[in-house]
């Protein structure tokens, strides 16, 4: 994570307010305010005031520092609290816009329901995530044996339901159990009684008759693990 910051300064003992986190920082640094586990590898945060702040700039505030409410998400368009260090200005809250730029994947060319989506139909655009209500993808190996679910055009922003897995293994197929257990694996055979994506538990019914619970490793091959 890339923060966008200058300058720092240090900050005298002082009584902060109930409604504060508890981390204060400078204008600059404002940016330390966003919970990092918002933030994907690899992105750029910038937060701005929202528009000019006079009791920052007229005197009245000679050392600002900033904190956010407990209970406020640093996303978007929201507020900080800001304390006047030095002075006997009362505490107050100013408007910022907080942007996070990160790489999301975007369609190249037009992709019709049910088809594959390759590697080369996508590509990385950077965008700010905080506009991008609906969710974003932004790691090319999570489209591995996927399939899109409507139809995608140039330019398409990729989102999580706009594609899905391709089932290695359907309801009523035979399909090869591998039962593994501490220092041996015991190879035979079973019929699926559920699809099942790659990485899904599905029950298999063994000759016998019996229920065995296991992960969809390939295509028509189950492991089972004791």
């Amino acid at each position: 994570m890339r923060l966008l910051a200058t300058l720092c300064l240090s900050a005298p003992t002082f009584a902060l307010a109930t409604m504060a986190s508890g981390q204060w920082v400078t204008q600059d640094h404002l940016a330390e305010l966003v919970d990092p586990a918002l933030i994907p590898k690899d992105a750029t945060v910038q937060v701005e005031l929202s528009k000019a702040e006079p009791r920052l700039s007229n005197g009245q505030c000679p050392a600002a520092l900033f904190s956010n409410a407990r209970s406020n998400r640093m996303w978007g368009r929201t507020f900080v609290q800001v304390q006047c260090v030095g002075s006997d200005q009362v505490p107050f809250f100013v408007g910022v816009d907080i942007k996070v730029w990160a790489p999301v994947l975007v369609v190249k060319q037009t992709i019709q329901p049910g088809e594959a989506i390759r590697p080369d139909e996508v590509e990385f655009r950077t965008m700010d995530l905080t506009q991008l209500q609906n969710g974003w993808v932004d790691d090319i190996a999570r489209l591995d044996n996927k399939t899109a679910t409507r139809q995608l055009f140039p330019g398409t922003m990729l989102r999580q339901d706009y594609f899905k897995g391709q089932p290695l293994i359907k309801v009523g197929e035979t399909v090869k159990i591998i039962v593994k257990g501490p220092g041996f694996s015991i190879g035979g055979s079973g019929v699926a009684m559920e699809t099942g994506e790659k990485g899904d538990v599905i029950r298999i019914k063994t000759p016998q008759g019996k229920i065995l619970n296991g992960v969809a490793t390939d295509p028509l091959l189950v492991e089972v693990s004791l």
